[in-house]
């Protein structure tokens, strides 16, 4: 529920109305406290969504928003009356209203489900229909009130909601700054008793409408659960808006502590631009606080390499020397920065090349040794990719032997490629290539065009090929509809 639309209350005069829900800005003694769980997976009461999440109509054609009201519930079953008083397919009438009023249809369907659970109602009635997505009702009003019956029925519904948002609350944040509210992106605000300074238009607009946290946290639910994209593992990604850059890795997202960790593991032109809100799907991991390969030495002296998620302990002054490791190199921390890497082996005397060395066999054989393993090289290709300009060191066969022969050298993380001889293109994730279906997968994803790297297919050939990639998790559909479907 919401405080009464400001179209209701000009064409209406309900100015009592209006100024009943002005007492949920006072401060209580019990502010409402969002759930930890909720706080965990990266729920901010002050950045709810991004601005392109409310006004990105090229999210979802109506094809694709044809399917998902189908794979949910009634809504892709049923035809209602649309205000030309035709019938048509609920995703047509919102189809219309998005492209009308340049609205995102995701937007609208993640509406309809906060308000009256449509999207996914399997036998939906018709008092839901009609208040499909609570416009004009506030929380103290009835629906059966003769002031509101004009803004009744599920395409009513959709058109004054998303003309409110465009035409509305958006001119009203462009023109004033503000929304009828009091609602702006850097303005202290209180709502539920606690504090909420929204970060831009779409958070002060879902306060607007629903002057809730908790309402707004189940849209936020909602919005996560749909269309929070699925990351492959090892996806580097900087948010729009914060600029923030993440690890996506395990489904948590690190955070990068300097520009200069991130280009450690990932070339720039690779990170991917996504919406900060898409990000806060996943829940915090522990930040990356430095550079790939960076020495670390702590308060009691202690020092370590930083080698991807692990750090291995240094064990003397010897072994440093023997690593060729410099003085120079070494950055000062304290032991707090190093709690989220993990312990990797020791680095002693013995130890070999623990930052990786391109080698050479007699017989000319290419090898990527690395702390006691060795990965042969098997196409000019990965040679010209990952080590162009480096010189190999010659080993003897007896050199090589000491190193554990382990798969050959693959592609790396998040490299996008396809073969000279297919069309196809594919991530790569944990050494498997995952096909991406379509070009709207790829672009939702982040990804650019003109990463994507031509290989010979002898260099395909050396890898398994995984699950393709989807945006979003597949819905799973309750019993009732599949026996619906069956029948």
């Amino acid at each position: 529920m919401r405080r009464l639309s400001s179209t209701v209350a000009v064409s209406l005069g309900l100015l009592a109305m209006l100024a009943q829900p002005l007492a949920l800005f006072a401060q209580t003694d019990d502010a409402y406290v969002v759930p930890a769980e909720d706080a965990a997976n990266g729920f901010d009461p002050n950045a709810i969504l991004d601005d392109r999440d409310i006004f990105d109509l090229g999210t979802m054609d109506l094809p694709a928003l044809r399917r998902f009201l189908d794979e949910r519930g009634a809504l892709g079953r049923i035809k209602i009356v649309d205000i030309d008083g035709v019938e048509k397919e609920p995703a047509e009438i919102i189809w219309r209203v998005a492209t009308s009023y340049k609205v995102n249809p995701k937007y609208l369907l993640a509406l309809l489900q906060k308000e009256q659970s449509l999207v996914e109602d399997q036998s939906p009635t018709e008092r839901q229909l009609d208040w499909a997505m609570g416009f004009g009702v506030c929380d103290s009003c009835s629906k059966d009130d003769p002031r509101i019956q004009a803004y009744k029925g599920f395409a009513n519904q959709i058109e004054y909601a998303a003309k409110q948002h465009r035409e509305r609350y958006l001119f009203q944040l462009l023109g004033k700054g503000t929304t009828i509210s009091g609602y702006a992106p850097g303005k202290l605000t209180v709502v539920d008793g606690r504090d909420v300074r929204p970060v831009n238009n779409a958070t002060a607009m879902l306060y607007t409408y629903t002057p809730h946290i908790h309402g707004n946290l189940n849209l936020w639910r909602i919005w996560r659960r749909w269309f929070s994209l699925s990351f492959p593992d090892g996806t580097v990604a900087q948010g729009k808006s914060s600029k923030d850059i993440y690890l996506i890795r395990f489904g948590q997202k690190r955070l990068f502590k300097s520009k200069l960790a991130a280009a450690s593991m990932v070339e720039t032109s690779k990170i991917v631009q996504v919406e900060d809100s898409q990000l806060s799907a996943y829940a915090d991991g522990r930040p990356i606080s430095f550079p790939n390969y960076s020495i670390i030495e702590v308060e009691d002296g202690k020092r370590y390499l930083i080698d991807g998620n692990t750090k291995r302990f240094i064990v003397n002054a010897a072994a440093f020397r023997r690593l060729g490791f410099v003085e120079d190199d070494v950055i000062e921390a304290e032991a707090t920065e190093l709690e989220g890497y993990e312990d990797g082996r020791d680095l002693t005397i013995s130890s070999q090349f623990p930052m990786g060395q391109l080698a050479k066999a007699l017989d000319g054989t290419l090898w990527y040794v690395e702390d006691g393993i060795k990965r042969e090289i098997k196409h000019p290709a990965l040679l010209n990719l990952y080590f162009k300009g480096r010189k190999a060191k010659s080993l003897t066969d007896k050199q090589l032997a000491t190193f554990k022969t382990i798969e050959p050298y693959l592609l790396r993380d998040r490299e996008l490629v396809s073969s000279d001889k297919s069309t196809a293109v594919y991530v790569v994730e944990n050494t498997q290539l995952r096909p991406i279906q379509s070009g709207t997968v790829f672009e939702q994803l982040g990804w650019q065009w003109r990463n994507v790297i031509k290989l010979p297919d002898a260099v395909i050939q050396l890898h398994q090929i995984g699950a393709p990639v989807e945006l979003q998790t597949p819905p799973k559909l309750t019993e009732e509809h599949d026996l619906a479907t069956d029948l």
